[in-house]
């Protein structure tokens, strides 16, 4: 009779455990949680982590802490033995920045004005200044563009030997002419050292920039309307129909008849180490486990200066997001066919050199990736955009499929991608021909972003937790076809 009872209870939880096995992705799922996903955002956004700026110490300890984790759940490296894929770079230590204007006097018997510009209210410094002191008459020169095969020139006539420069972010837009190619900040860079400029105003906002290379002996600085209206006024010109006029295809580039000074201290580090984050699920088919999805994100910054910048939004939602997804794969008993492998790049707002370089040194095994997904600023609003859903509609089509079964989040829009003008760490991968698509949130406002405001605070805790759950079930899926 104990026998029996014994058979029965062993076929009674055979049962039981069936349907769990069957539903193990769907149980995995449930087991994702905003709070969760949530604590690797604040960690990666404490002060402890000093604004994970490329090649310092706060970007070093966030990607050992990120490592132990990969390791904890027990995935694989991919470079090495410790989940690090090392690689030099180059960057500024800032010390300290200034930045005047000097307007002219209205009347001869009046006096200049000088008005003394406050640090993230009027203007910030850039990541890849050049050190040292100008002070010198300003030029417009437009877009600070030389394209000469669309009959574009913002220096043709025009001196700024030995000025400062100031140029408007952006390109024309002309009908029947590409400027693509000119879209990125280093074109305008690269135009003013050509031409001998002193210094730089890069006109946008008064937020931190990364995006460009090392210009030794160029100060320069960003600055918002503020500051252009100021440059303008005297030549009776508003930031707005500069803009216009620009954007139409009217080139403007004119003395401005306002002084500036641009004083940067700090010092540079070249061949600096740094390090991607990368670990890998391996696939449990024999041949498909060769084919791989990337998951990506960067884990970098904007560093301490002249505050901490938490980056909290930006990226540090889209490490977690990877993370989390990292976490709810490797708990998978049943692996998918094809190999998973997780990303988290360095040097991102410095021009996209970890994304770059990883690219440029894909794994040797797996060695056949079918996809990359990328994933930036997934901390802040509601709703999802998918910018290459389509373009790649395979695993779109399949989201779509996952969200209305399982209810994930109501509003999920795509469109295509390119990496042209390409500004985040999809762009790499699609330049060397591997599929990409770009995920980022809407329905909230992007407060603080590059500034000492993106704390945790600006975070939305739930659209974290959607965006792993539907990537979660839709890649396993994928993975599986």
């Amino acid at each position: 009779m104990k026998h029996k009872r014994f058979v029965l209870s062993i076929a009674v939880f055979l049962l039981i455990l069936l349907p769990i096995r069957a539903d193990e992705p769907e149980n995995v799922m449930k087991s994702i949680k905003a709070g969760d996903i949530f604590e690797f955002n604040k960690i990666l956004a404490s002060r402890g982590m000093q604004g994970r700026l490329s090649g310092t110490e706060g970007y070093n300890k966030a990607a050992k802490w990120a490592a132990a984790k990969f390791k904890r759940w027990g995935l694989k490296p991919v470079y090495g033995k410790d989940f690090l894929q090392p690689f030099e770079i180059s960057y500024n230590e800032m010390r300290e920045t200034h930045f005047s204007v000097v307007l002219p006097a209205k009347e001869k018997e009046e006096k200049t004005e000088v008005l003394t510009m406050e640090i993230y209210k009027d203007f910030c410094p850039t990541l890849y200044s050049g050190f040292g002191r100008v002070e010198a008459d300003v030029v417009f020169v437009g877009f600070g563009l030389t394209a000469p095969e669309l009959g574009w020139d913002d220096y043709r006539d025009i001196d700024v030997k030995g000025k400062i420069v100031a140029t408007l972010r952006g390109t024309p837009q002309i009908k029947g002419k590409d400027f693509s190619k000119y879209v990125e900040r280093q074109a305008k860079l690269d135009r003013a050292v050509k031409h001998e400029a002193a210094g730089l105003i890069l006109i946008n906002r008064a937020v931190v920039s990364g995006s460009g290379n090392y210009t030794e002996g160029l100060p320069m600085v960003m600055v918002g309307d503020k500051v252009a209206n100021l440059l303008f006024k005297p030549r009776g010109y508003d930031i707005q129909s500069v803009k216009a006029l620009l954007r139409d295809g009217n080139p403007l580039s004119f003395e401005t008849g306002v002084k500036a000074m641009i004083q940067t201290i700090g010092a540079h580090h070249d061949k600096a180490l740094t390090f991607n984050v990368v670990g890998m699920l391996e696939g449990s088919d024999p041949e498909l486990r060769q084919e791989y999805i990337i998951f990506g994100g960067h884990l970098d910054h904007l560093g301490p200066w002249p505050v901490v910048h938490p980056g909290a939004s930006d990226n540090a939602s889209g490490s977690a997001v990877v993370m989390g997804l990292a976490q709810a794969f490797s708990r998978l008993k049943k692996r998918p066919k094809r190999s998973i492998v997780f990303a988290l790049f360095a040097a991102e707002e410095t021009g996209l050199r970890g994304s770059t370089y990883m690219a440029s040194n894909l794994p040797e095994f797996p060695s056949k990736p079918v996809l990359m997904s990328n994933h930036d600023m997934n901390g802040v609003g509601t709703s999802l955009y998918v910018a290459g859903g389509k373009t790649y509609p395979e695993l779109y089509e399949i989201m779509l499929k996952v969200n209305t079964r399982h209810e994930i989040n109501p509003n999920i829009n795509a469109g295509a991608i390119s990496h042209i003008g390409g500004n985040s760490d999809y762009a790499p991968f699609l330049e060397k021909g591997i599929p990409a698509i770009s995920t980022w949130v809407r329905g909230g406002q992007r407060y603080g972003v590059h500034t000492a405001e993106d704390t945790i605070y600006v975070i939305t805790p739930k659209i974290m937790e959607d965006i792993v759950r539907l990537y979660f079930m839709a890649v396993y899926q994928f993975a599986n076809k």
